[in-house]
């Protein structure tokens, strides 16, 4: 009986095997949840980044209203100097002048200086707040049962209901109230 049985058999045995192997990874991809979040919209709207941009906003026009005054110095010395040009003599022009290169040097590194340290009190802020972010997107991620979050420049289609951006910029409002 087995062996007059053993094609038509050996036929459901193989079907029956493929099913297996291929239903629970059909039913493992019908369980995948995905989200994206727009991550420099998050980033760009959260109140940590907007009390960021003010504290570097304040720490900007600080540095600029010390570099308009070594400017203004600097425009003064030059016309004192344009003035005395003809009344002095020629090594006390050249003093003057060598004096004037010596400031706009100075001038010069004190932009250079205010500007790298803007920069690294904005790469701070954004490395800080980046950190945080991407918690938030984790801890969601976790709590909400997501198998993967996407952000939003790697998603060639996502239909809307998966954009999950709002409840990870309250979430990450809400953390960093304090900064």
């Amino acid at each position: 009986l087995l062996i007059a049985l053993a094609p038509a058999g050996f036929v459901v045995l193989a079907f029956m095997v493929c099913v297996s192997l291929i239903t629970p990874r059909s039913v493992e991809a019908a369980s995948y949840k995905m989200a994206f979040v727009d991550v420099p919209r998050a980033m760009a709207a959260s109140d940590a980044a907007k009390q960021a941009r003010n504290i570097l906003k304040k720490k900007l026009a600080a540095k600029q209203r010390e570099v308009s005054a070594m400017e203004a110095r600097l425009k003064r010395m030059k016309a004192d100097a344009e003035k005395r040009k003809g009344l002095t003599r020629a090594d006390a022009v050249s003093e003057q002048e060598s004096e004037l290169r010596a400031k706009f040097r100075e001038y010069q590194r004190l932009v250079e200086d205010n500007q790298a340290a803007i920069d690294r009190e904005n790469g701070r802020w954004t490395k800080k707040i980046t950190s945080a972010l991407l918690k938030v997107i984790e801890e969601i991620g976790l709590e909400e049962g997501f198998t993967v979050i996407f952000g939003k420049g790697q998603v060639l289609f996502a239909a809307g209901t998966i954009d999950i951006t709002d409840r990870v910029l309250a979430r990450l409002n809400e953390r960093t109230k304090k900064w």
